[in-house]
């Protein structure tokens, strides 16, 4: 079967091939006779005397290029692929193959700017996280996060992503649903900071939910 289809793919496209050929020579012939007479005209009624050979000749190839030219692109500009109505689009190809239509497939959002589908999330274990940023942490870390309002001698206790993970990784150890966080910014912070850069681009290794307040609440109206 396919040996067969593939014979009369290639016998139409050498069909195909051969008549825009001859249709391009035939432009030309008639673009090579139509610059004739043109060169005729020109010496007749312009310049009223017989113009160099040369000239003429230069004439008719050039018009008789031009008009094949024009064929040429009106023939081939489809392709010459056979393909009948079960195949392709008759533009090449193999039969039977269909170009996909990406222009007509929904672009799926990127991940950076997927909000959680909040009715579908089913809260089991809750961390909360607070943004620290400016003088609240030390120079030359990555503390920016205080966890469950831990807390030494009344100051926050501040950690790095690896200490936010390490109490996700408790709390799913008991946890039998969805892990959420809950992150909310200290008044020195701004969703613009480092820290929220950070906890927004390990989402998918905390392998938690990461909502705001407001989210939070809404969820919480939403569970059954």
């Amino acid at each position: 079967m396919l040996g067969v289809s593939l014979t009369d793919f290639s016998k139409n496209s050498i069909a195909a091939l051969f008549t825009g050929c001859l249709a391009v020579a035939g432009g030309f012939l008639a673009g090579y006779l139509f610059g004739a007479l043109l060169a005729f005209a020109f010496d007749k009624y312009v310049v009223r005397r017989a113009s160099p050979h040369g000239l003429h000749k230069v004439i008719r190839y050039s018009v008789g290029l031009i008009v094949a030219i024009i064929v040429a692109l009106l023939v081939f500009r489809g392709g010459t692929g056979g393909g009948d109505g079960n195949g392709g689009s008759g533009t090449g190809g193999t039969p039977g193959e269909r170009t996909p239509d990406t222009e007509s497939q929904p672009d799926t959002a990127s991940p950076q700017n997927t909000k959680p589908e909040q009715s579908k999330i089913q809260i089991d274990e809750v961390v909360s996280v607070k943004i620290f940023g400016g003088a609240d942490v030390e120079a030359g870390t990555e503390r920016f996060f205080q966890v469950d309002n831990d807390a030494s001698d009344g100051k926050a206790v501040m950690v790095d992503l690896g200490g936010v993970q390490a109490r996700v990784q408790t709390r799913r150890k008991s946890a039998k649903g969805q892990i959420v966080i809950v992150y909310d910014f200290a008044t020195t912070a701004s969703q613009e900071t480092t820290g929220f850069n950070i906890l927004n681009g390990a989402r998918d290794t905390l392998g938690a939910s990461l909502l705001s307040p407001k989210q939070y609440q809404e969820l919480l109206a939403k569970q059954p």
